[in-house]
């Protein structure tokens, strides 16, 4: 947003600037910025957050809770029906109530944003026991934002996911 924000002030302010060269009789020129504008996806970014993705799946093998460590703990987790899952405790319960046996896959198609904030959209893959006692696939696509904490990790603020 804050981007887009950016690129329309200095649109506007070009076109403010065209107005007036015109009205003095001058033949307007349209500033061009010195420095390329910056790429929306960073390749550091996003290694940063694909080593985050294997690492969710290989905590999620060893032990499905064990995922719950990559969320903030103010996060929250929207799913279908915005049915919400917020805080530590909440997000410990979700993550440790995969039933077994299960298998997790992350694609990731998208990084963008910045290093303190960024965002995800991928595809996730969930093939787990459900309730019925019978193996089940759920694939989904899902947003993550993740923020950068104190201590300069990147951990999940929101995971919404259809």
């Amino acid at each position: 947003m804050l981007f887009r924000s950016a690129v329309h002030l200095g649109i506007l302010s070009a076109s403010l600037s065209t107005v007036v060269l015109v009205a003095m009789g001058s033949s307007p020129t349209i500033p061009v910025p010195s420095t390329p504008l910056p790429a929306v996806a960073d390749t550091t970014l996003r290694g940063e957050v694909t080593a985050l993705n294997v690492a969710m799946v290989a905590a999620f093998n060893r032990n499905s809770a064990s995922v719950a460590r990559f969320y903030a703990d103010s996060a929250r987790i929207v799913g279908p029906n915005r049915q919400t899952v917020s805080g530590r405790t909440a997000i410990d319960r979700y993550w440790a109530g995969i039933r077994k046996p299960a298998t997790w896959k992350l694609d990731v198609l998208e990084v963008g944003g910045s290093a303190d904030e960024a965002y995800q959209i991928g595809v996730s893959t969930l093939a787990s026991t459900g309730s019925n006692g019978r193996l089940g696939t759920y694939v989904c696509d899902f947003v993550v934002i993740w923020k950068r904490q104190p201590d300069g990790t990147l951990r999940i603020a929101l995971d919404l996911y259809n």
